[in-house]
């Protein structure tokens, strides 16, 4: 489509990623007190973030204030804060504090903001890594809905016979493969710093492998074959459609069944879409989620557009 190609897409698509990095990058984030507590005495981290919301006017310490405070789970705690610091009843706070249990108060270390326009809630073990699901998950996505077009495109074509739905297919193929990588990379990211190491052959890993390995045949496939043209599009719109039958078992059906350290797998919660299939995360996240799943989704059309034009190209010469 020519829209797709127009200089307004381009504009907007690329100042509405821009926002959206933006918003990824500086939201803070925040938790409960809970959090703060559970990874002390699990011995992960002395000190978490915190949302919370003032709800009482402090009194003095030698060089700090006594306030109580309210997070996002109802729970009330005594909060320390520097003195310097004008807070008033009804101010959300987001901290970064240890709690100390022989008082039972949370020591302020640093106020990361006063009355934030969003905050995104802390995931337990992730602490700011947690923001990688912003982009990992929608890379996921696109990646499925690529492969979804391919196959699309390559069921037309052997109705149609037409090469322009072999081209959109072979791109849409390409696009989707590059998703996977992305997402395999980003994951890997995860990996290390959630699970020590960028690769341990996880159910989850293993299986984006193999559908990496898939996909990578199909263009194996078409540059080997000594064929006519048209012959490589047929036999490549058939393996198309076969690998497809592979890719919902390989990327949401096989990581939830077998045991895995990755969420969402068996008798594990996932941070976005729980075992029942229903979505379950921070109202703030998932419309920031959700918001970049459409973005790339754009990004992939837009694409997939332009190497379509460019395989068309090529043919024509």
């Amino acid at each position: 489509m020519k829209f797709f190609r127009s200089t307004l897409y381009h504009l907007l698509l690329g100042a509405l990623f821009a926002v959206s990095v933006f918003v990824c990058f500086v939201t803070p984030i925040g938790g409960s007190f809970d959090d703060v507590i559970t990874l002390k005495m699990n011995n992960v981290a002395n000190t978490a973030p915190v949302k919370a919301t003032i709800t009482t006017t402090g009194y003095d310490s030698v060089s700090k204030k006594f306030y109580n405070a309210k997070d996002l789970l109802g729970t009330k705690k005594r909060v320390l804060i520097d003195r310097s610091q004008d807070l008033k009843i009804g101010d959300v706070i987001v901290v970064d504090c240890n709690y100390i249990p022989s008082e039972n108060y949370f020591d302020v270390i640093r106020i990361e903001r006063i009355n934030p326009a969003l905050t995104f809630p802390l995931i337990q073990g992730l602490g700011e890594l947690g923001r990688n699901m912003l982009f990992h998950v929608p890379m996921s996505f696109v990646a499925f809905i690529a492969f979804l077009f391919a196959t699309i495109y390559s069921i037309i074509y052997l109705r149609k016979k037409k090469m322009e739905y072999d081209y959109r297919a072979r791109a849409a193929s390409a696009i989707g493969l590059l998703f996977t990588i992305l997402a395999t990379i980003t994951g890997s990211i995860w990996a290390r710093f959630s699970w020590g190491t960028f690769w341990n052959w996880d159910p989850r890993e293993s299986s984006i492998l193999i559908l990496l390995l898939i996909y990578i045949a199909y263009f194996l496939l078409r540059s080997l074959l000594e064929e006519s043209e048209e012959k490589k599009a047929r036999l490549a719109a058939v393996y198309n459609i076969i690998a497809f039958v592979t890719v919902p078992f390989l990327m949401f059906v096989l990581p939830r069944i077998t045991q895995s350290l990755h969420p969402g797998s068996s008798g594990t919660e996932a941070p976005v879409i729980n075992l029942s299939g229903k979505i379950h995360t921070d109202p703030v996240l998932s419309y920031v989620l959700w918001t970049n799943v459409v973005l790339f989704t754009l990004l992939f059309l837009w694409m997939k557009d332009l190497y379509t034009v460019v395989l068309r190209k090529e043919n024509e010469e």
